[in-house]
C-alpha cells in the first residue's frame, strides 16, 4: 500500500508539473487533502479506540502498517474480518498473539478506498 501511494503521489507530481494550469494542481491537492481528511475522521470513529497513528496502544501502531503486510489485499481483509484471516495467515497469528489474543472488531463497511484513506491519514499524522 505504501508503494502504490507513492506511486499515486509520484502520478499526482508529475502530473501537476507538466500542467501549465494551476486550477488542476489545487485539485489534485484537494483531492488528497479530503482523503487525508475523510481519513482522520473514519480513524477518530472507527480505530482510535485501540488504535493510535504513531504508537502501540490496545493495537498496532498504524504508521507504516501496510509495509508489515505481504499485500494490500490481505491487510484489508484483516481489517474486514481479522478473526478469517488470523485462521490462515502467519503475521496475522502473530498480531494477534502479540495484542494478548484480542481479535480486531470486524469493518465489514469499509471500502478499500476508506482504509486506504485511513491508513494515508495515519501515514502523514504528526503528534501535536
Amino acid at each position: 500500500l505504501i508503494m502504490r501511494c507513492l506511486i499515486f503521489l509520484c502520478f499526482v507530481f508529475f502530473a501537476a508539473c507538466n500542467t501549465s494550469s494551476t486550477e488542476k494542481k489545487e485539485e489534485l491537492k484537494k483531492t488528497i487533502d479530503v482523503g487525508i481528511a475523510n481519513g482522520e475522521t473514519l480513524f477518530k470513529a472507527n480505530c482510535a479506540s485501540c488504535h493510535k497513528p504513531n504508537e502501540r496502544y490496545i493495537g498496532p501502531a498504524l504508521q507504516g502498517s501496510a509495509a508489515r503486510w505481504e499485500s494490500t489485499e490481505l491487510l484489508y481483509a484483516f481489517v474486514r474480518n481479522s478473526q478469517e484471516i488470523i485462521s490462515r495467515n502467519a503475521y496475522a497469528k502473530k498480531l494477534y498473539n502479540e495484542y494478548k489474543q484480542s481479535p480486531m472488531l470486524p469493518y465489514p463497511n469499509l471500502t478499500d478506498k476508506d482504509i486506504a484513506d485511513i491508513l494515508r491519514y495515519c501515514e502523514t499524522y504528526m503528534a501535536p
